[in-house]
């Protein structure tokens, strides 16, 4: 039998010399709440607007290079980002209050942006063609956009014919796709809290795992070239493996994140960073929110998940109006100031009242109504 690549056995040894070299459950000597997440999480939404700005603005293709350009950086950050962060909540929670903390921090908002697609933003786009009373009746229909893509999987991405005649045509809200692959991590998660295996080493078998998936999809072994699911998820658990690790690999001297920032530059400019340049960019995230400066941003009002599901339908309707015309600065800027205010007003009114409910026992009235019943 051929021995495997020198590429996968390194990508291997990382992930398993890790995990054994450490005791599982080692208690930090740092407070893990002192972090920038919540600078680091706004930043990567705005990038990832920015991003968008050249494909959705006809401008050409998005910054950086074409299998992993500013946009894909950007999602990756949030998933190692996500991957440490859900991890902690993992190792402290109940799997039931794990799971109703990540429903209520996902659905409602989400489904609050369906609807102001769905009744506010496509029929005034609608209104510049024809009559509202038809717009019930469009097809695909907006009752369609709301229910289909409830359970955050895009089954219908489009309203009718809205948005005809801009560069990204009929696609209302392009980086919902990513949801989905989000909420499978937390269920993973959820997983090996239900077996009790929530440990570093299981955590960097699955690593080592989602790292091969990533190798088999450059070269389109299991039938298909799209390796965004098992970036992001090699990302995550990346950021899942460096929270059981913190202690050692968050409060190391300068040379570790130095190297991790040579292998992501050399790498991502000329060979080999679906092998190395990736983990190492997982790594420098999780390094740089740690020694960021920027503590109180995101503490108290995370704006980040907002500008993350209403930047692209924002960045729609002003291509349909004709902001591109002004030039791809000046898209930008009321892109953003458009998501910003949705974003602001999504957490004021959606995200954190439902947060609020963190506390409350879902399943409370059920038992309520056995106890009655019995």
């Amino acid at each position: 039998m051929n021995e495997p690549p020198s590429s996968l056995r390194a990508g291997w040894g990382f992930f398993c010399v890790s995990a054994l070299s450490w005791q599982d459950g080692q208690v930090p000597t740092f407070d893990v709440r002192a972090n920038s997440f919540g600078f680091l999480r706004l930043m990567f939404a705005v990038l990832v607007i920015v991003s968008h700005s050249w494909p959705l603005g006809g401008f050409g293709k998005d910054p950086g290079r074409l299998d992993n350009n500013l946009g894909i950086f950007a999602v990756e950050g949030f998933f190692a980002l996500s991957g440490f962060l859900i991890t902690m909540s993992g190792s402290r929670l109940s799997i039931g209050r794990f799971l109703w903390h990540r429903i209520l921090r996902i659905f409602p908002a989400y489904w609050v942006s369906l609807l102001l697609v769905a009744v506010v933003f496509a029929p005034i786009i609608w209104r510049t063609m024809r009559g509202l009373t038809e717009y019930p009746f469009a097809s695909p229909p907006p009752t369609g956009f709301i229910f289909l893509n409830a359970l955050l999987f895009q089954n219908q991405i489009t309203i009718g014919d809205t948005l005809t005649g801009i560069p990204a045509a009929l696609m209302w809200n392009g980086p919902l796709y990513t949801l989905p692959m989000e909420f499978a991590c937390y269920l993973l998660i959820a997983v090996l809290m239900a077996g009790r295996v929530l440990t570093a080493r299981m955590v960097a078998v699955l690593a080592a795992a989602a790292w091969g998936w990533v190798q088999l999809a450059q070269i389109g072994a299991l039938g298909v070239y799209d390796d965004r699911q098992a970036k992001f998820t090699l990302c995550f658990l990346v950021g899942s493996l460096i929270y059981f690790l913190r202690e050692r690999l968050l409060t190391l001297k300068l040379w570790l994140p130095l190297g991790a920032l040579v292998i992501l530059v050399v790498t991502y400019l000329t060979w080999g960073f679906h092998i190395f340049g990736i983990v190492a960019f997982a790594y420098l995230v999780l390094w740089i929110a740690y020694h960021l400066p920027f503590r109180a941003v995101g503490r108290r009002h995370d704006f980040s998940y907002g500008l993350y599901i209403y930047g692209w339908p924002v960045q729609q309707m002003a291509a349909y109006f004709g902001a591109t015309q002004l030039g791809i600065v000046a898209y930008i800027l009321i892109s953003l100031a458009g998501a910003a205010v949705l974003a602001v007003a999504s957490w004021y009114l959606i995200e954190s009242p439902a947060l609020r409910w963190k506390s409350a026992d879902p399943m409370a009235w059920f038992r309520k109504k056995q106890t009655v019943n019995a």
